[in-house]
């Protein structure tokens, strides 16, 4: 989804990532995210599938493996921000079948047994995709308004600017500011940061 501006000088950025979201709901599955990332507003996926072999895998190498993963793609869409390459689909970068393509052979075996009950849920007509593609259109109509006080604030015009913001079901704390330009937020970090906030991260862009 895209707030801009009727002359187009800026626009803010929100996509619902397939392959962000799976890493996370993958992490859940497994229970290898810390628990300092959840709490009573953003809680685990609520899979609660179980796994029969979860006693015989090794949780602290997973949970390792599991961290490196989701930063390698953070640091790759920070460093690569473009609007062709922010919505990922699993299946154009992995054989879903194996995931040979992943660098962390453990973890092979995790997402292989996780991705089919994934993309059940991510693919749900209330699925997952819907459900966050729902707080997108919630919570896009503030900044408007945010930019226009700036601009009489400043008195001037905006300056171009994208600010890109990934939303993902849970698993990361309400928001991750990577950057200036780029942020990871929770559909709750989504609607209830404060406008107080939103004004200090958009007085570096305008």
């Amino acid at each position: 989804m895209i707030n801009e501006e009727a002359n187009k000088s800026w626009a803010i950025r929100t996509y619902t990532d397939e392959l962000l979201n799976f890493i996370i709901f993958t992490g859940c599955m497994y229970n290898l995210i810390d628990d300092e990332n959840f709490d009573e507003s953003n809680t685990p996926w609520p899979t609660k599938l179980s796994n029969s072999d979860f006693e015989n895998l090794h949780i602290n190498k997973l949970k390792s493996q599991w961290k490196l993963w989701f930063n390698d793609v953070i640091e790759e869409r920070c460093n690569n921000i473009n609007l062709d390459k922010m919505c990922v689909f699993v299946n154009e970068i992995y054989n879903i079948n194996d995931f040979l393509e992943l660098e962390y052979t453990e973890l092979r075996e995790c997402c292989k047994k996780s991705y089919p009950h994934f993309i059940d849920w991510w693919d749900m007509q209330a699925g997952g995709k819907s459900a966050i593609s729902f707080y997108e259109i919630m919570g896009g109509s503030k900044f408007c308004d945010y930019i226009e006080e700036l601009e009489c604030k400043l008195n001037k015009k905006a300056k171009p600017f994208n600010l890109y913001i990934d939303i993902v079901y849970t698993g990361v704390p309400n928001v991750l500011d990577i950057n200036d330009k780029y942020i990871v937020v929770t559909p709750n970090g989504y609607l209830n940061l404060t406008k107080d906030w939103w004004m200090k991260k958009l007085i570096k862009l305008i």
